[in-house]
């Protein structure tokens, strides 16, 4: 849960002071009901990979001291859940700006038609980059149906899905940024995510 006194640093002046929660996102646009559809469904797929992730670790811990209880498909749903996990998170964080974001110029250009400029080159690099990868993701779909898994059996192809399904949703986030660029962006709450 976040502070309710929490101090935002943003590089917009007119949101340097105290805000609540609530208040976090005062001046952004409210997503249309798709996103946040999307978003509803991409977080609740991300709650249950994680937990097959703590239960398929758990497993392996308990069959550490208890033998009987050992199966190698625990670790490898585990591991199988990480890589869902991080491909299904990928568009509501690029949505949240939760992404790996490198703020060299966002300081230098703050205010400026320049630093507008420079979001809308992010924003369509983003989204460039998420169709490109949707596409590969697509063909890895029908590439890698006939592989499956060693313990678990289940077919490659289904990870691919995952990174479909968040490429897209990445590529969607981007492009809906575009005319909104000259407004303060939506920031990742992580208690949104605590259910």
């Amino acid at each position: 849960m976040s502070d309710e006194n929490e101090t935002d640093e943003s590089i917009y002046g007119h949101t340097d002071t105290v805000f609540t929660a609530p208040q976090r996102d005062r001046g952004v646009p409210p997503d249309p009901l798709v996103l946040r559809v999307l978003s509803h469904i991409e977080v609740t797929v991300a709650v249950v990979l994680f937990a097959f992730i703590f239960v398929g670790v758990m497993y392996q811990v308990l069959g550490r001291y208890v033998p009987a209880m050992g199966w190698v498909g625990a670790g490898e749903m585990a591991l199988l859940s990480m890589i869902a996990l991080t491909f299904i998170t990928t568009g509501y964080l690029v949505g949240r700006n939760g992404h790996v974001v490198i703020e060299v110029f966002d300081g230098m250009l703050a205010g400026t038609r320049l630093f507008v400029a420079l979001r809308v080159v992010s924003a369509v690099v983003m989204a460039a980059t998420s169709l490109a990868l949707a596409y590969e993701a697509w063909v890895k779909i029908g590439a890698e149906w006939g592989r499956s898994s060693a313990a678990v059996h289940l077919p490659l192809g289904v990870l691919y899905i995952f990174a479909l399904v968040g490429f897209v949703s990445a590529a969607v986030h981007s492009v809906y940024k575009i005319p909104y660029t000259n407004r303060p962006e939506r920031q990742l709450d992580i208690s949104e995510m605590e259910g």
